[in-house]
């Protein structure tokens, strides 16, 4: 063997292509909400100043074509969490400090938003006890040897201090195709919806969370639940290898930009009004070719299928590392699909029947729709374990019957017909002739 031999083969990889690889598979709004997610995990390991679980924390994003700053008052990290794991590619084995319930599982969030924004960056945080800062330049950073950053003059302010402990950072020498996305108020409008729905659980507890100084109000899904107990959402919870499993399934007025699956991750959205294959729409049983669920059409507008899934530990729940999708290969999300299929089978097999009462009724008429829209919207967190429940058609009684009648008749007739009587549609054209023609066989 000669000496050249003995010597060690370098599988390093260089700086600029490890920060390229990085980034390029992550879209910029993705990378915004990866900020957010750390700020979220600093506001959950503190307990609210009010009678909501985040009451008093906030978290501001600001972005032009200059610069991007995201702050928040959760509470910041020290400077020993900064050393030896913030900044680090990954997430160090056998970490004990971590956020139960945590979001920002991965250990690449920040970083990877930082490398795709710009070139240069400055981070700052402040517990009641420490300070620190960092300030990169990546360019530099990149030329030198090494994988450390130099720490930086900790500058104290009245936005982040001892006394308000928190976190900010900003990045500058934007890229220009970020620094060009960033100054668009179509890009600004994606970041306030993507918050609003991915964070709405935390919203809803009382974090304020603004962007370009715009407050992002709570929303939330409702599912209809009658007075009768004739008609309930169907609840299931249990516990999975270490991870609370919640699913709800049900109806809700109707709007196909809101009906699919809904999947929660530790209280973030991963998937929202999903109807793709991943949650079960047009399933088919592989070995006789049979459809077990049918594909989403308008006629399923009204189901809502909401799955959550909490874990002290974040590694267990079914999630990837985007956190824009289920690991359709994770154990706990196999078992579930499987209950997630058996509880979202009835509620299809009602929404057909509705849909044929109102095709035999009309919309206006049908009486298992007039009965649905009179039930009561409700937030699915109040609901408990049960099974869902609905209604048949016949169970529903009219006071009045009725049918829908259907004809068609020489395009010119009905025109003569609708200029004589003076009136407007097709339609009324047919329930006037209908009317004139039960009183004269002598109906009343």
């Amino acid at each position: 063997m000669t000496d050249k031999q003995t010597q060690l083969i370098s599988a390093e990889p260089t700086k600029a292509f490890f920060v390229d690889m990085l980034t390029r598979d992550i879209a910029l709004e993705q990378a915004v909400l990866d900020l957010v997610d750390n700020s979220v995990d600093g506001a959950k390991a503190l307990k609210g100043d009010g009678h909501l679980p985040f009451d008093g924390r906030k978290i501001q994003i600001k972005f032009s074509k200059e610069k991007f700053e995201v702050f928040d008052n959760c509470g910041g990290f020290d400077s020993e969490a900064a050393r030896t794991y913030a900044f680090r590619f990954g997430s160090p084995d056998g970490r004990k400090d971590r956020t139960p319930h945590s979001i920002g599982q991965f250990g690449v969030g920040m970083k990877r938003a930082l490398f795709k924004f710009g070139d240069r960056f400055i981070v700052r945080s402040a517990t009641p006890h420490d300070s620190w800062a960092v300030d990169v330049k990546v360019p530099e950073w990149e030329a030198q040897g090494g994988w450390t950053f130099p720490w930086a003059v900790y500058l104290a302010d009245d936005k982040i201090s001892n006394k308000n402990p928190g976190t900010d950072i900003v990045v500058t020498e934007l890229k220009p195709e970020v620094a060009s996305r960033f100054s668009t108020k179509l890009f600004e409008n994606s970041i306030l919806a993507l918050i609003k729905s991915k964070h709405r659980q935390f919203i809803a507890g009382g974090l304020s969370i603004t962007v370009n100084d715009q407050h992002i109000d709570a929303t939330s899904l409702y599912l209809l639940v009658a007075n009768d107990a004739k008609f309930h959402p169907g609840v299931d919870e249990y516990v999975e290898n270490g991870v609370k499993v919640r699913i709800i399934v049900g109806v809700a007025l109707s709007s196909p930009r809101e009906a699919g699956w809904y999947v929660i991750c530790n209280g973030r959205v991963i998937l929202e009004a999903d109807r793709r294959n991943t949650t079960g729409w047009g399933l088919v049983e592989e070995e006789s070719n049979a459809i077990i669920m049918p594909s989403y059409h308008n006629q399923f507008s009204r189901f809502r299928g909401i799955v959550s899934f909490d874990s002290d530990d974040s590694a267990l729940v079914p999630w990837n590392t985007t956190k824009t999708d289920v690991d359709q290969d994770s154990s706990i999300w196999q078992k579930t699909f499987v209950r997630m299929m058996e509880m979202m089978r009835p509620v299809i097999s009602f929404l057909n029947e509705l849909d044929r009462d109102i095709d035999e009724h009309t919309k206006d008429s049908s009486p298992l729709l007039n009965y649905v829209s009179s039930s009561t919207s409700v937030k699915p967190e109040s609901l408990t374990k049960a099974s869902f429940i609905a209604p048949t058609r016949s169970s529903i009684i009219p006071e009045i019957r009725t049918v829908k009648i259907q004809y068609s008749q020489p395009l010119n007739q009905v025109d003569f017909l609708m200029k004589e009587l003076n009136l407007s549609t097709a339609k009324s054209v047919g329930e006037k002739s209908f009317e004139f023609t039960y009183k004269e066989m002598g109906g009343e």
